[in-house]
């Protein structure tokens, strides 16, 4: 797979980077998370009128046409300027969910919603005992005499939930907590009878909230596909998200080098600047090479989601952990090289570091992804050696 961006690549990747600089710095982001909800509709509306939302959607479904390549190019920059706007959770998350598994009207009524701009979509899938396990979901949808569905239970970190129009949730149709097959996707009303949601802002300042479903009752418009077949469409959308999610925190990363490389030049102790000083040169080169193989572990899982084979969840999970791994390094070095003072609410670097926490949670942990890449690693060794 060849990464050297082609020239629309790189128009793409220049646009979002001009757009962030211009319209997302730093003292915008501190205020949005201070006095607004962590939100602006007119900066998602925005993110609408310029492609970004569907980016990777087939052309025939409405979208660019493009591929994750191109959407992780659009996470990059807007990590690097640590937009609040969920734009993995509810832009990449809900349009590939769409994608491979609704069909039809549906299809493109909802895909034209979410690539608009114009409405906010939420997934509502993570469960508490879930642990990054995808078919781990306890709600449960029945569906009643009437041909009417109800759905019951309860969903932990719904990214966006507080500020969305509509919610995508995953339930359970039949099997037990972890079988694969029984899972459904139901586009609900977050203002319907029977919903609540439990808001909260988290450690980046992202809205999110948990959401308790009873008796919530559906017509059967409001199943997306073939009820108890949405595993294989639910994988290949938190695979999309989460190597989204990578490219996002490689933008931390980089910034994190560049704001730390750029405070180790002007810093002065004992009459000359700090980033003198060989320790100091040393921990800067450890980030660097850390930021190089979280890259090359991105590239990795962006060939696994074009190829599409066996091991493509695989992959991606040793992508993420990775990416996790090195961010973690990268930031907390970047803090501690500001003199500790750099987690404060009025230095990036700290920012950085909270986001870097944030996507560790989402989608399973790097622990979690770690032993589901070694596992394979290993079972691939013992196929070699058999």
């Amino acid at each position: 797979m060849n990464f050297d961006l082609s020239d629309e690549q790189q128009m793409l990747q220049d646009s979002a980077q001009r757009f962030v600089q211009k319209n997302y710095t730093f003292e915008h982001r501190r205020s949005l998370a201070a006095h607004g909800d962590g939100f602006s509709r007119d900066m998602w509306r925005m993110f609408g009128e310029m492609g970004w939302l569907g980016v990777a959607v087939p052309e025939a479904f409405g979208g660019l046409g493009f591929t994750p390549v191109e959407s992780a190019l659009i996470t990059e920059q807007l990590g690097r300027a640590l937009v609040l706007e969920p734009y993995v959770m509810c832009g990449v998350f809900p349009a590939a969910l769409v994608t491979h598994c609704a069909s039809g009207a549906q299809r493109d009524n909802l895909l034209a919603e979410i690539i608009s701009g114009e409405v906010v979509v939420a997934v509502a899938h993570s469960e508490r005992d879930a642990r990054g396990v995808v078919s781990h979901v306890t709600a449960t949808a029945s569906q009643m005499a009437d041909g009417n569905w109800r759905l019951d239970g309860r969903k932990t970190l719904v990214v966006g939930a507080p500020v969305a129009d509509r919610l995508i949730v995953v339930a359970r149709v039949a099997g037990g907590a972890r079988d694969d097959a029984g899972l459904a996707l139901f586009v609900v009303d977050p203002r319907a009878h029977g919903v609540t949601l439990e808001p909260c802002r988290l450690l980046d300042g992202t809205p999110a909230a948990d959401l308790v479903l009873v008796g919530v009752t559906l017509d059967a418009s409001a199943v997306i596909g073939m009820p108890g077949d949405a595993l294989q469409g639910l994988q290949a959308a938190v695979d999309e998200s989460i190597v989204a999610s990578c490219a996002e925190l490689l933008g931390d990363i980089d910034d994190t080098i560049e704001l730390t490389s750029e405070y180790l030049k002007t810093r002065k102790q004992f009459g000359v600047p700090i980033g003198s000083f060989q320790a100091l040169q040393h921990r800067i080169a450890d980030m660097a090479i850390e930021a190089m193989q979280a890259r090359a572990t991105l590239h990795r899982a962006l060939r696994a989601l074009a190829e599409d084979d066996a091991t493509r969840s695989v992959q991606v999970s040793g992508c993420k952990a990775q990416t996790i791994r090195s961010s973690k390094f990268v930031t907390q070095q970047g803090i501690q090289l500001h003199g500790g003072y750099g987690i404060t609410d009025e230095y990036k670097v700290g920012h950085h570091y909270r986001r870097t926490l944030i996507s560790d949670v989402l989608f399973g942990n790097m622990e979690y992804h770690l032993k589901r890449y070694a596992q394979q690693i290993q079972a691939d060794a013992r196929a070699l050696a058999a």
